[in-house]
C-alpha cells in the first residue's frame, strides 16, 4: 500500500525514493538564504494513532510481545481502541501507517531509519537535542535535516535503545561508547552531559554494503593505477605496511581495499575495537574486543571480563597466521606486531600521523615505545591526506614511504618515497623500489622482473576499469582467478588491449 504520494519538485537540488512508496528525501536551496537543507519525509500519523503508537512502543520497550505483528488485532488488542466512536474508526491507510511506525521505532532505527537507508548519506550526526540533526552527501557536504530529537530524554532513550540493539551497553558509569550496528553501520555515541556539554550525541559512519575495491579509489583519484599495482606486488609477496593519516582521511578503506590483494590461501586474522574490515577470504579469522564490566583489577589494570586488543593479538599468533591485520595501533599492542612483523608473520595497520617521519615518532613515543631497530621491519607507510582541488576535498595518497634502512649506530632512519602527490593532482614515481628490490632478493627474481609485474597488474586494473568490470564481485574473482591461474588472466587483458 502506497502511504506516501510524492513527486519531484522543481526548486528540488536531489530527489530520491528511498522507500518506494513510503520514505523520499528532498535537497532544497532556501531562496533567501541561500541555505542548502535536506528534508526526509515520511507517513504523516494521524493523531487519533498517536496514543496506540505510543502505548505499544512502550509496551515493546518495557519487555513486552515482541513478536511480528501482520494483523489489525495484534494492534489494538489490550489497548480499548475497539469502538463505535467515529473518531476512533481506523482505515486500512491508517492502520499501515501505524504498523510502519511501530516497525520502525521497535525493529528498525526510530527517526534515523529513512537517513540509514538513504544511499546518498555517509555519515549522520547529532550534536544533541532540540538540534536539527546533520547528514554528509557527496555532492553537498555536511547539511541539516528536518529531523530533530525533542529533549534529551528523547535522545538518551534513543541511545541507549540503538546501543543495546548493537549489542553493548551504555551507562552513567561509562556514558562514551564506540559500536557497530546490525548493519553494519559504526557509531559513536553518548549518553547525558557527562562527557559533552550540549547533552547526548552521536555520530554514525554508515555502512558500505560492498567494501571500496581499489578500482573504486582509482576512479575516485585516490590513487593511480601503477600505485596499486605496486601495492598488488607488495602484499602478494609479502609486506609490512602501516596506513597512516589525519582523522577522515581514508585509512581503513585504503587498507580494506588492499586486503583483497592477499592470496586466497593465505591464513588472514583481523583483530579490531569496532568491526569494518571486511573480507571475501575464506580463511580468515576475525577479532573484536571486548569491554569489561566493574572496577579495574589492580593486577592487571583492566575491568573484569575485559579482551583488549593486546590479549587478542597474542591469542592470534597460535593461529599461525601469515597476515595479521590491525584495525587501528593505539597501544601495548605495537609492540607485538612489530615483533610478529621481524620473526616472518606480515603485519597491516592503520595508525593516526600525518607523515612517515611523525608516524615514526609516536611509535618510539610512549606508551608505544618501539625500539627504532624494530620499527626497521616495517617495509613500508601508506599516508593519506585530505587536499582541496578545484575548491572541493578529496582523499588522496600522500606519499607511499618506503623504509630503506636503519642505522644500527646513530639510529637514523633512510626513507623513499617511492610515490608521492604532485600539486595538480597527479602522482610522481621516484623511479626505484626498495621493497621490490627486498622482494626481488628474497625469491630470487630480478628486479627488472618484479618492475614488468606492476606494469602487467597495472594493465590488468586499467583495462577492467575501460570494460567497467568494476563491481567488488567482478574485481574479487579477477584476484582469486589471478592466482588460481595468472597466464591466462593475463592473456585474456592483453588480447582486450
Amino acid at each position: 500500500m502506497t502511504l506516501v504520494r510524492i513527486e519531484k519538485g522543481d526548486e528540488d537540488l536531489s530527489f530520491r525514493e528511498i522507500q518506494a512508496g513510503t520514505i523520499y528525501s528532498r535537497i532544497l536551496r532556501d531562496p533567501l538564504d541561500n541555505k542548502i537543507t535536506y528534508e526526509l519525509i515520511e507517513p504523516q500519523i494521524d493523531q487519533k494513532l498517536d496514543p496506540i503508537y505510543r502505548s505499544y512502543v512502550r509496551d515493546f520497550m518495557n519487555g513486552g510481545d515482541r513478536k511480528p505483528f501482520d494483523n489489525t488485532p495484534d494492534l489494538l488488542k489490550g489497548k480499548g481502541r475497539k469502538s463505535s466512536s467515529p473518531e476512533l474508526q481506523f482505515t486500512p491507510l491508517d492502520l499501515e501507517i501505524l504498523r510502519y511506525y511501530v516497525r520502525r521505532d521497535t525493529l528498525k532505527y526510530g527517526k534515523i531509519t529513512g537517513l540509514l537507508l538513504d544511499p546518498d548519506v555517509e555519515d549522520i550526526s547529532c550534536e544533541g537535542s532540540n538540534k536539527h540533526i546533520y547528514v554528509f552527501t557527496k555532492e553537498f557536504g555536511y547539511i541539516p535535516t528536518n529531523v530533530v530529537f525533542k529533549d534529551d530524554e528523547d535522545l538518551n532513550f534513543f541511545i541507549r535503545k540503538i546501543i543495546q540493539d548493537s549489542g553493548k551497553n551504555i551507562s552513567i558509569a561509562d556514558p562514551i561508547i564506540d559500536s557497530t550496528l546490525p548493519d553494519g553501520s559504526r557509531i559513536q555515541a553518548s549518553i547525558g552531559n557527562y562527557v559533552t556539554a550540549s547533552g547526548p550525541a552521536f555520530s554514525i559512519r554508515k555502512f558500505r554494503k560492498e567494501p571500496f575495491t581499489p578500482l573504486d579509489l582509482i576512479r575516485l583519484g585516490t590513487a593511480s593505477t601503477e600505485i596499486f599495482a605496486y601495492l598488488w606486488v607488495c602484499i602478494e609477496y609479502g609486506s609490512n605496511m602501516i596506513v597512516t593519516g589525519g582523522t577522515a582521511s581514508g585509512k581503513t578503506v585504503m587498507l580494506n581495499s588492499i586486503l583483497l590483494f592477499i592470496p586466497q590461501n593465505l591464513k588472514i586474522i583481523t583483530i579490531e575495537d569496532t568491526r569494518e574490515l571486511r573480507l571475501p577470504h575464506e580463511n580468515w579469522l576475525s577479532l573484536i574486543s571486548r569491554e569489561g564490566t566493574g572496577k579495574n583489577d589492580p593486577e592487571s589494570g583492566k575491568r573484569i571480563g575485559e579482551i583488549d586488543m593486546f590479549d587478542l593479538l597474542t591469542a592470534s599468533l597460535r593461529h599461525r597466521p601469515n597476515y595479521i591485520v590491525i584495525g587501528e595501533v593505539r597501544g601495548r599492542e605495537a609492540f607485538t606486531i612489530f615483533q610478529a612483523m621481524s620473526t616472518g608473520r606480515y603485519g597491516l595497520a592503520t595508525f593516526h600521523a600525518e607523515d612517515i617521519g611523525t608516524l615514526i615518532h609516536r611509535l618510539e613515543a610512549k606508551p608505544i615505545n618501539i625500539p627504532r631497530s624494530l620499527i626497521g621491519s616495517l617495509d613500508a607507510a601508506i599516508v593519506m591526506g585530505n587536499f582541496v582541488f578545484k575548491g572541493e576535498t578529496r582523499r588522496r595518497v600522500k606519499a607511499i614511504s618506503e623504509v630503506m634502512a636503519v642505522d644500527s649506530h646513530h639510529g637514523d632512519m633512510t626513507v623513499n618515497n617511492v610515490y608521492s602527490i604532485n600539486s595538480d593532482d597527479t602522482f610522481r614515481s621516484s623511479g626505484f623500489s626498495y621493497i621490490l628490490e627486498k622482494i626481488g632478493s628474497r625469491y630470487g627474481i630480478p628486479v627488472s622482473v618484479m618492475e614488468r609485474d606492476v606494469r602487467i597488474r597495472k594493465n590488468i586494473l586499467e583495462s577492467m576499469i575501460r570494460q567497467n568490470k568494476v563491481s567488488y564481485k567482478e574485481f574479487t574473482s579477477m584476484i582469486f582467478s589471478f592466482y588460481h591461474d595468472r597466464d591466462a588472466v593475463i592473456d585474456a587483458f592483453q588480447a582486450e588491449k
